[in-house]
C-alpha cells in the first residue's frame, strides 16, 4: 500500500469518531417550549405514565423516568441525562385521598441549547394532578435574566389578557422577595417565575407553573 493511501485511510479514520459526535445545530427556545414525548409530541413531560398520558397516575409504581429514545426527536440530541429525582404519594384531607407527585430532571448538552439568547443547562418538572411547574435552568444571574425575559414576558402577555379579560393579570412582572419576580400569565394561576437557583446562585430558575 502507497504512503499516499495509509495517510488518507488514517485521516479518515481519525475523522470517523469527530463526525459521529458531532453537536447538532442549536436549538433556540420561546416562553413555553419544554421537552416532549415522541409518541404524544404534545405531552411536555421527561415521565411515561402506565395510565397514559391524559391520566395522573395515583401510584409511583405507575411513574418512570423516560428513556431517551421516548423523548421527542427534536429535543433528543440535547439531553444527556434523565432523572426522576423524587416520588411520594400522601393522603390528603378528612376522606384521604391519595395524592401522587414527583420531580424529574434532564441535563442538557452544554452550550447547545439557549431561552431568548440565554444558555440552558438543566430541564425540570415538578408534576402532581392538580398542579404542575416546569424549570428551565439559567447559566445566568438572576439580574441578566430579568434584564432579558422581563420585557418580553410582560410584552407577550398583554395581547393575551386583552383577548381574555377574566384573567387576573396586570401584565407585570413582579418582585416577591430578594430572589424571585413573577407575573401572571393565564387561567388557573397561571405564572412565569424566575428565581436566583438555590443551589447555584450564579443561575437562574425559569419556571412556569399553575393549577387549582
Amino acid at each position: 500500500m502507497s504512503k499516499r493511501c495509509k495517510s488518507l485511510l488514517l485521516a479518515l479514520a481519525i475523522a470517523a469518531p469527530v463526525a459521529a459526535s458531532a453537536a447538532p445545530p442549536p436549538l433556540q427556545l420561546g416562553e413555553d417550549d419544554f421537552p416532549t414525548l415522541a409518541a404524544f409530541p404534545e405531552v411536555a413531560q421527561l415521565t411515561i405514565f402506565s395510565t397514559g398520558p391524559m391520566d395522573f397516575p395515583t401510584s409511583c409504581k405507575q411513574i418512570r423516568i423516560a428513556r431517551a429514545e421516548e423523548i421527542a426527536p427534536r429535543w433528543r440530541p440535547y439531553i444527556t441525562r434523565l432523572s426522576l429525582d423524587r416520588c411520594s404519594t400522601e393522603s390528603v384531607g378528612t376522606d384521604a385521598m391519595q395524592d401522587t407527585s414527583y420531580d424529574a430532571s434532564a441535563r442538557i448538552r452544554p452550550g447547545l441549547v439557549t431561552l431568548y439568547g440565554l444558555p440552558v443547562t438543566e430541564t425540570r418538572e415538578t408534576l402532581a394532578e392538580m398542579y404542575g411547574n416546569r424549570t428551565l435552568v439559567l447559566a445566568v444571574p438572576l439580574q441578566e435574566a430579568l434584564e432579558k425575559i422581563r420585557p418580553i414576558s410582560e410584552r407577550d402577555c398583554a395581547p393575551v389578557a386583552r383577548n381574555n379579560p377574566g384573567i387576573p393579570t396586570n401584565c407585570k412582572m413582579e418582585r416577591i422577595d430578594e430572589d424571585s419576580w413573577s407575573i401572571t400569565i393565564g387561567e388557573l394561576n397561571s405564572t412565569i417565575m424566575l428565581s436566583r437557583n438555590p443551589d447555584d446562585s450564579g443561575s437562574t430558575l425559569y419556571t412556569i407553573g399553575g393549577g387549582d
